[in-house]
């Protein structure tokens, strides 16, 4: 009997505080009465609406039509212009309390509450001030209908809290009724029958409302006790089957784990070897081809290297997003290693219908990336398999698309390759490759050959460019284009290129010392040696062992190096600091602009030899190559056009204002005692006014 008693005093003690949340809201420590404040302060502003605007707009009629005021204009212009600027303020307060926070609420709503007291001031002083001055005709009748018609009004507002509403009530009518009283005792007609009648009014008023605030509170507390119950209900459910659920989560996993990547949310090796066989079973039955893609993520390790670990989980969970919004229901994706995928594509009838497939997935997955807060451009290498042309069963199968991406990885603008016998035979001859080339190392059997460059007005060399060549004992002399791949897929470049730039600037010091012509000399460099940390040391030591000045010494780097390794541009500017030249080779043929080598520390630029060949046959690709040299000569760059063939091409190249010529017009790449002999038949040529012929007396 006596916890019924308790509990409902505390009820009672609740229901109090939740009538009074305005006061009490922020001293109160039940969560209900804050959950109630909350609650009623937005319902306090959603019904607010823009009810505060009808009584400055029924106050501006009323004093129009009181001239009786206006010798008293300044305290009545006061008391508007606040109860006009109460009401904007209310309105805005309103707006606010529907959307704050819960912990913002109470302070707005106290705001609110006091920008009511201010305009119910201000209208029951203004009415009891037409009262005062008119006595009872028809202003101070339609005065006081008014006021009624606004305390009515609010009872959809302010009926949500006990002290708001009594406070309303009381300081709208209270200056009215006092002037009312001096009014009446003035002798104004009906004048203490007006203070009755406002006085009852006011009892309503205030007894109504606390009714109506006694009901929305409670259906506000209802609603809440309600929602209290069903949460109840539902965690009590919940902890019935939690055991069920535990275990039905704990089977997904297993099963997760055996058929889905962890890290892609696409299918694992197992589950893809599984569809596969299930594939190839039910083909052997009905006779219906399917494709097997083989997918690796070209520079992955690059940025693993330079942007961590977690960058590169991020690229593939991308990468495999993309790629498994391309396919089909039927089709199916999973990843087989590190950076590698495969795709099961069903249905295929024609390698078109593949090669479609593909593109779309490159042009897809090259969208640029953020990692880091760097844009990466991902890149794929495909390979292509069909059932059952290039394999019957699931190994075979695998081991042709591999093939397929590994000649793909070495065709940098196709990108994908489908399969042909031939791709085995070219595995096994890099694996070939790559053995021999340990050995050639150790054994000296690479040469490096140099190619001149020609300053295209005075005819003398200007400079020359080192391109390695590979002597073998057996095949003889073998093209960087058949081994340079292979030594970046093996990790070879970093030991190559490092031969190839101590041996570069121990012959242009030679030459030096010889007291040959000073020129510089361009060494090409791999995309993978700009992102070895320890480069720029070993550019240094190569230039401290031979004794070569750091500005005679060009480094030649492609556009796709600067364009997809960002970590690139930061190497350039330490070589540029240490004095190198930097050159972009093959310009025009990949992604840069010259908005982005604006940033790049570059000092010439090299045109890709297509342009050069093209432009003989084609005004607009003279013109297209004649922009891009006034361009880079804006950007204070020289500018290289590789592929001079023939003596036309020289002067064509001299009306664009080209600086540097080299080609075959002038000389292939030949062993570096030629050099200097090439080197004074320009010379002497250029003195007697014969220039660019003395291509001839090499030949």
């Amino acid at each position: 009997m006596n916890s019924i008693r308790a509990a409902g005093k505390q009820q009672e003690r609740t229901r109090w505080a939740a009538e009074h949340w305005l006061a009490a809201g922020a001293t109160s420590g039940e969560e209900k009465v804050h959950t109630v404040s909350s609650r009623a302060a937005q319902a306090l502003g959603r019904r607010t609406g823009t009810i505060p605007l009808a009584a400055p707009l029924s106050m501006l009629a009323l004093l129009v039509a009181s001239p009786q005021l206006y010798a008293h204009w300044i305290p009545i212009t006061a008391l508007y212009l606040m109860m006009t600027l109460v009401a904007t303020l209310r309105i805005r307060l309103a707006r606010k309390l529907i959307v704050e926070s819960s912990e913002a609420m109470l302070p707005l709503a106290r705001r609110y509450q006091l920008t009511v007291d201010l305009a119910s001031f201000s209208w029951g002083s203004l009415v009891g001030l037409i009262l005062l001055f008119h006595g009872a005709d028809q202003v101070a009748e339609l005065a006081l209908v008014a006021s009624v018609a606004i305390t009515a009004s609010a009872f959809t507002s302010l009926t949500l809290e006990l002290s708001l509403w009594r406070r309303f009530v009381f300081i709208m009518w209270l200056p009215l009724v006092v002037l009312s009283a001096a009014a009446a005792m003035q002798g104004a007609e009906y004048g203490w029958l007006l203070v009755l009648l406002e006085l009852l009014f006011v009892a309503f008023a205030v007894v109504q409302g606390q009714h109506v605030v006694r009901d929305n509170i409670a259906g506000i507390l209802s609603r809440i006790e309600l929602e209290y119950a069903v949460s109840t209900i539902a965690d009590q459910r919940d902890e019935l089957h939690l055991h069920q659920i535990r275990l039905d989560e704990l089977l997904a996993q297993a099963h997760d784990l055996s058929y889905y990547d962890q890290l892609t949310g696409i299918g694992s090796r197992n589950h893809f070897y599984e569809r596969l066989e299930t594939n190839i079973s039910m083909s052997r039955i009905s006779g219906n081809q399917f494709a097997v893609l083989y997918l690796d993520v070209d520079g992955f390790k690059d940025i693993n290297d330079t942007l961590g670990h977690m960058a590169g989980d991020e690229l593939l969970k991308t990468i495999a997003s993309r790629v498994r919004t391309l396919l089909r229901t039927s089709d199916f994706a999973a990843r087989l290693g590190s950076d590698e995928l495969a795709l099961l594509i069903n249905g295929v009838t024609q390698s078109r219908d593949t090669l479609a497939i593909v593109q779309r997935c490159i042009k897809e997955v090259q969208v640029p990336v953020n990692l880091c807060g760097k844009m990466i451009c991902p890149r794929l290498s495909i390979g292509i398999a069909l059932y059952p042309v290039d394999g019957d069963n699931t190994q075979s199968l695998l081991k042709a698309a591999e093939s397929a991406m590994n000649s793909a990885k070495s065709n940098s603008k196709l990108h994908y390759a489908r399969y042909s016998p031939e791709m085995t035979m070219a595995a096994q001859q890099r694996l070939t490759i790559e053995q021999e080339m340990r050995l050639a190392l150790s054994n000296g059997q690479f040469r490096l050959h140099y190619q001149p460059q020609v300053d295209a007005t005075s005819g003398e060399v200007c400079g020359v460019e080192a391109l390695i060549r590979w002597q073998h004992p057996e095949r003889g002399l073998i093209p960087p284009n058949d081994f340079i791949t292979v030594a970046e897929n093996t990790g070879l470049i970093d030991e190559l290129g490092e031969w190839v730039l101590i041996t570069a600037c121990r012959q242009a010091a030679q030459w030096l010392d010889a007291g040959e012509h000073i020129f510089s000399v361009a060494v090409n460099i791999s995309p993978l040696q700009l992102l070895d940390r320890g480069f720029v040391d070993t550019v240094r030591s190569a230039l401290a062992s031979t004794g070569l000045a750091p500005q005679l010494l060009e480094l030649e780097i492609t556009e796709s190096a600067v364009q997809t390794h960002i970590e690139a541009r930061e190497t350039l500017v330490q070589l540029r600091e240490l004095g190198v030249r930097i050159a972009i080779d093959d310009f025009g043929t990949g992604y840069s602009s010259f908005a982005s080598l604006k940033e790049l520390p570059i000092d010439r630029v090299k045109t890709d030899r297509v342009f050069v060949t093209d432009m003989l046959a084609s005004d607009r690709d003279m013109a297209l190559l004649g922009n891009i040299i006034d361009m880079a000569h804006v950007l204070g760059c020289r500018v290289v056009a590789e592929g001079v063939e023939e003596f036309a091409h020289i002067e064509k190249l001299q009306l664009l204002n080209c600086d540097c010529l080299q080609g075959y017009y002038f000389s292939h790449p030949v062993e570096a005692a030629r050099i200097p002999e090439f080197a004074r038949s320009a010379a002497a040529h250029a003195e007697i006014g014969t220039h660019f012929r003395f291509a001839a007396d090499l030949a």
